[in-house]
């Protein structure tokens, strides 16, 4: 079975995207763990996961820079 997603409360703001504030109550299955979760804390979430990509291809190019220095160097 899915994981289940239910509305908890209803938010009293008035902007265009409040509804990402609403709290949503998040059941896992098989072992029904349930958790409080917004909209807004998953899109935060995301831009999280996207800037330590981002972050890790760096470190990665430059990793493999110095790689390609050090082989340079040990075949010379």
């Amino acid at each position: 079975m899915a994981d289940k997603f239910t509305k908890k409360a209803v938010s009293s703001s008035s902007d265009a995207d409040a509804w990402k504030d609403t709290l949503v109550e998040k059941e896992v299955q098989p072992a029904k763990v349930k958790s409080d979760v917004t909209y807004r804390q998953m899109e935060n979430q995301l831009a999280s996961l996207v800037s330590q990509i981002s972050n890790l291809g760096d470190s990665k190019t430059a990793l493999e820079a110095e790689m390609a220095k050090v082989k340079a160097a040990a075949e010379a």
